[in-house]
């Protein structure tokens, strides 16, 4: 990915003021300055940091299958701060990586497939504190694809304190431009999602969803298909952002693999395309071993209070990683979705991991495409003059390669910029 500098230098400064606000309408700072309090953030923030840290970031070789939602609001010392504690950590990390992959639309030339003049409808389930509908706002404002300015989100949510707050701050974060409808209902994956008179949405967001549940992926599919049937308006969108995390990056793509896989989209009749990361429906490259995965990582200017919390729990969140999806219900060809990109014919692939320098000339990455997942060598200097070098989320197009997955030499390649 390359996310646009103005999205990137949005939360350096001008984001801190506006979480303060919030935060002191709603009581959950004891004063205005308590942000650059070194004593109330050390005593009352940054023990609940670790201990949610602890929760999601599981070590591996004991990460669990789920994570119980109820556990991020419940724990030792004090609820309000525990709950201060996920929404100054982890929520502006979160609202960013749902962010960059609205930018990513962006880059590659997507645009809203909707009238102008027509508000639209968005849902975000399991929505926590908002942090997904969030990243969709600030997508927008920094990487638009022309979202209409008007609209409403419908949250969906188990934890009815989270959900109170997150309707809160998204009408905050938003300046009051959507409408927000709150759904406190705790949703059963293998059934319906929705009741059958619940109306189709142009937008579903799902942010760190398929982490809370412990039903394996190939029992989400049909549930999340009938959703996407009967809920999803024809040329609709559906982001899914998950931890970056071996297992639950792992489990996205196990989802992915039975989607792909049932009779629906076989036969095309639910009118599925996978758009990001994969651009298509080849087989996942990152599956064919037990111990590999896919993800993300996408930079930021942290807020200032953010980057004094990590000092102080020891985190350090100046990237972030993450796996993603993004899934469209249309008969669109990739070309018209992203004009920015060739037609079927071009051979195209992702570097899926950082670019590393062997000399001043020559990079060695991995690229995933239609052939599958390989290990690849690139002399710069076939590059048009210009041209960004390729580095993690980079799209390589009119590729020519040589040797086998083990070690390929790119002979002829274009960076999609």
């Amino acid at each position: 990915m390359r996310v646009p500098e103005a999205l990137v230098q949005s939360f350096k400064e001008d984001f801190e003021p506006i979480l303060n606000d919030f935060l002191m309408n709603e009581g959950l700072l004891p004063e205005g300055e308590s942000l650059q309090s070194k004593r109330f953030m050390t005593r009352s923030v940054a023990p609940h940091v670790k201990a949610l840290s602890s929760l999601f970031n599981r070590t591996e070789g004991t990460q669990t299958d789920a994570i119980d939602e109820e556990s991020y609001w419940t724990g030792s010392g004090s609820p309000k701060n525990r709950k201060l504690a996920y929404f100054l950590s982890f929520m502006p990390c979160n609202l960013f990586r749902v962010a960059s992959v609205w930018a990513e639309l962006n880059r590659l030339g997507f645009r809203w497939p909707f009238s102008p003049d027509q508000d639209f409808k968005g849902i975000e389930f399991g929505a926590g504190v908002a942090s997904g509908a969030c990243g969709i706002v600030a997508g927008e404002r920094f990487a638009g694809i022309g979202l209409p300015a008007s609209g409403n989100f419908a949250l969906i949510e188990q934890n009815k304190s989270a959900l109170d707050l997150g309707t809160k701050w998204l009408h905050h974060f938003s300046g009051q431009k959507l409408s927000v409808r709150p759904f406190h209902r705790r949703l059963n994956l293998r059934e319906r999602w929705l009741p059958q008179a619940a109306p189709k949405f142009h937008l579903f967001v799902m942010s760190y969803f398929l982490n809370e549940s412990g039903i394996a992926a190939e029992e989400l599919v049909p549930s999340f298909l009938e959703a996407f049937e009967h809920h999803l308006e024809e040329e609709g969108l559906v982001i899914i952002v998950e931890p970056a995390l071996r297992l639950q990056s792992r489990k996205l793509l196990e989802f992915r693999k039975a989607l792909l896989a049932h009779p629906l989209v076989q036969s095309n009749r639910a009118g599925l395309r996978l758009l990001l990361p994969c651009l298509g429906h080849q087989a996942c490259g990152a599956l064919a071993k037990e111990d590999d995965w896919c993800h993300e990582e996408v930079s930021w200017w942290r807020p200032p209070y953010l980057r004094e919390l990590d000092s102080m729990t020891g985190l350090d969140r100046k990237s972030l990683p993450f796996s993603y999806l993004v899934i469209q219900k249309t008969r669109k060809p990739l070309s018209e979705i992203f004009p920015g990109l060739g037609g079927p014919e071009v051979k195209r692939y992702r570097l899926v991991s950082p670019s590393h320098s062997l000399s001043k000339r020559t990079s060695e990455f991995f690229i995933c495409g239609q052939d599958g997942k390989r290990r690849a060598r690139i002399d710069l200097g076939i590059l048009k003059a210009g041209s960004p070098e390729p580095d993690r989320g980079s799209i390589l197009e009119n590729t020519d390669l040589r040797g086998d997955p083990a070690l390929s030499q790119i002979d002829s390649s274009e960076v999609v910029e």
